[in-house]
């Protein structure tokens, strides 16, 4: 017998946890050159994919004091979660691609026995991840809701077709009053199928008379009854049952999708009541306060983005001493990279992997929604959502709904900023304002001078500039001028 060529073996996720510890830099690396080398991904792509990959082995390689949180599948249900809103089908068969090209260029030359017991490995996370991410996805799922109103047109004119004369649909939400919706028809409708009308006096008494001579069938909480059923043969009555079997899984999809989007609309309408409401930067801190009450969350924090000096800035939300102590750069940090390039909102389940212990213990985060402020592709700032130290869930149709609300804001603030600054009369130059900007973060005139490639000399010079400009006294006055005529926001 010719000997095995690729020795291989079970291993458990601990042994290949290990693996991943002590080739981690490496496969890091490896990851990197092979997205390189894929000459046809976008730069997008590439972004998003290395990102992906850089989490993957961080979540899956950092020590946690939580055993319970060392399993595969809950490592990887917390990635998902996190990421859900990055992640889908083609990110994730480049995301694979990428990781076992990499493996493979990590392992073929590998002396250890179980190396290729490593790189078969890695259909079983992939699997694993894709039906989780299907599930994720799928995640809110209701049953028993008949009575939408396109749903019901849908199956009356199904119903329609056979020798039905009438029709009653009993959602059981109360045993002593059940909600009863009823249609009818003529004998001579019900045979030439012309469409039902509503019978408007439905109640109790007759549909117990109705139900003895009545085809019954029952979905969840709802019963159907359909009159009479003599007239129904038995193909017709095993047709019905067929289609009534697929149609409870559309009706329950399409009843949560037009609840989804009712109570989006609703958000939407009263954010925009909100906003119209306030005109000026002292009126922000209600707008962050309204987003709290409207998405149903304990806390919201807003956070500034300096794109300059790729820094971020705690400045709106509850214990403000804290919150404007919170400051930080966006690099290397991922979760706030990640945002910058899909500026899109991201859920994290549990915030171990992805925040500061020290930001975690200050502000006692569990769940959490961080969700980035933008104007078209400039990224404000971002939010953070959270119910104070409980845990929680979030939805895709969360996420989305959040996003709408960011953007609706990041509209807000540009066209605030753009409106009230013509009416002081004051004019600025591209570089008088920036170091406005940068004076009014706390920099001194050396920093300052490194971002903009400027000598300390100039900058004083700008300064004294602004000074005379805003009728400022000093370097305070001038950032207090700032925000008095609109030029800082």
């Amino acid at each position: 017998m010719q000997p095995d060529l690729f020795p291989y073996s079970d291993i458990s996720f601990e042994e290949f946890r290990i693996f991943l510890k002590k080739s981690k830099t490496k496969l890091q690396i490896n990851v990197n050159v092979q997205i390189r080398l894929e000459t046809n991904l976008s730069k997008e792509e590439q972004s998003i994919i290395e990102f992906l990959a850089s989490s993957f082995l961080q979540i899956l390689t950092e020590s946690n004091e939580d055993k319970t949180q060392t399993d595969l599948d809950t490592l990887l249900t917390t990635w998902i979660q996190t990421y859900s809103m990055i992640l889908n089908y083609h990110y994730l068969y480049l995301f694979h691609l990428i990781l076992e090209k990499a493996f493979a260029n990590l392992l073929k030359n590998s002396e250890d026995a179980k190396a290729y017991s490593y790189m078969f490995y890695l259909p079983t996370i992939a699997s694993k991840i894709s039906n989780q991410l299907s599930n994720w996805k799928n995640l809110i799922k209701t049953s028993d809701d008949f009575h939408s109103h396109s749903s019901q047109n849908l199956l009356l004119s199904y119903l329609e077709l056979f020798p039905i004369k009438e029709l009653f649909l009993v959602q059981h939400h109360n045993i002593t009053s059940p909600v009863i919706f009823g249609w009818g028809r003529t004998e001579q409708e019900t045979i030439r199928r012309i469409p039902f009308y509503p019978l408007v006096d439905t109640n109790n008494a007759q549909l117990n008379e109705l139900s003895e001579h009545s085809l019954t069938l029952k979905v969840g909480e709802t019963s159907i009854y359909l009159y009479p059923i003599t007239t129904l043969e038995k193909d017709q009555e095993e047709t019905i049952r067929n289609y009534l079997f697929r149609f409870n899984d559309f009706a329950s999809n399409n009843a949560q999708y037009e609840k989804t989007l009712l109570n989006k609309l609703q958000v939407l309408d009263e954010l925009n009541k909100v906003l119209i409401s306030y005109s000026g930067s002292n009126d922000f801190i209600k707008i962050i306060k309204g987003c709290e009450e409207l998405l149903n969350y304990k806390r919201c924090v807003f956070y500034a983005y300096i794109p300059w000096s790729n820094e971020f800035k705690g400045v709106i939300g509850e214990e403000l001493v804290k919150v404007q102590k919170t400051q930080g750069y966006v690099y290397p940090n991922q979760l706030f990279h990640t945002m910058l390039i899909t500026k899109k909102p991201i859920f994290i389940k549990n915030p171990v992997h992805t925040v500061k212990n020290e930001t975690i213990e200050l502000f006692n985060l569990s769940s959490l929604i961080v969700a980035p402020i933008c104007h078209y592709e400039e990224v404000l700032g971002w939010v953070t959502l959270d119910q104070v130290g409980k845990e929680f869930d979030c939805t895709q149709e969360d996420l989305q709904l959040v996003e709408e609300v960011c953007n609706r804001i990041g509209l807000f603030l540009k066209n605030f900023g753009h409106n009230v600054s013509p009416s002081n009369n004051i004019e600025l130059t591209d570089r008088e304002l920036s170091v406005l900007m940068l004076l009014a973060d706390g920099y001194d005139n050396k920093k300052m001078g490194d971002f903009l490639h400027l000598s300390e000399h100039t900058i004083r010079d700008y300064i004294s500039n602004l000074m005379i400009k805003l009728k400022a006294k000093n370097r305070t006055q001038v950032v207090s001028s700032g925000f008095r005529l609109g030029l800082l926001t």
